[in-house]
């Protein structure tokens, strides 16, 4: 009789700027007790170390992509381990045994999101994303998006921001941090008890609350 596999303990979310990928994993990371790894923070401190601001790096990771490297190795030497989440772009495809979440939402909400956030995160100004005006960041936020995704299918042949990639699917846009995160807890849990599973999208219904019973 074959023995069932266990599943690693690994979550990785991904999805689009603004999506509040960094705030849901530390909620979700909270209420598992797991540890968290963002790729963000990578990045910047990576940025810090060899003096680039975020728009440099961009423009330079289109022809040069030895920083991409860089942490893409140090995301692959993460799969060793358990109880973790990650936030990072690339998570599904580096962690493909992972639980793998995309956040999704409204371009409009995501500029209004990451013009407020640029505003009040001093790592994010110290990277060279300072928020100029809402016109400024919906520019940037679409620029990124799609330097990311020719960036990512010249190298590795993905659309990180393709849904097919995952196993589920959040629309952020009406909902908070700690609903997104105990949406995650909820199915996550669930998805570690299937052999098969089916890809699930939620857009987190009002008064979702948390479940006791496991």
């Amino acid at each position: 009789m074959l023995k069932k596999m266990e599943k690693k303990h690994i979550i990785t979310i991904s999805g689009k700027p603004g999506s509040g990928k960094s705030s849901t994993a530390d909620k979700v990371a909270e209420l598992l007790g797991y540890s968290r790894y963002s790729s963000g923070d990578m990045v910047r401190n990576l940025l810090s170390r060899e003096g680039l601001t975020l728009a440099e790096y961009n423009m330079q990771a289109t022809d040069d992509h030895s920083l991409d490297e860089k942490i893409d190795h140090m995301l692959r030497g993460l799969r060793d381990k358990k109880d973790i989440v990650i936030d990072s772009r690339l998570g599904f495809y580096w962690l493909p045994e992972s639980f793998k979440v995309y956040l999704y939402l409204d371009m409009q909400v995501a500029t209004v999101r990451v013009f407020k956030d640029a505003m009040n995160n001093n790592m994010r100004t110290k990277a060279g994303e300072m928020a100029v005006s809402l016109e400024a960041v919906a520019k940037q936020v679409q620029t990124r998006m799609e330097n990311e995704q020719q960036r990512f299918k010249d190298m590795y042949g993905v659309d990180p921001y393709n849904p097919d990639h995952y196993d589920l699917i959040i629309d952020t846009s009406r909902h908070s941090p700690q609903t997104v995160a105990l949406t995650i807890f909820d199915t996550y849990r669930r998805w570690l008890k299937t052999t098969v599973w089916k890809k699930e999208k939620s857009a987190i219904p009002l008064g979702f609350s948390f479940k006791n019973d496991y």
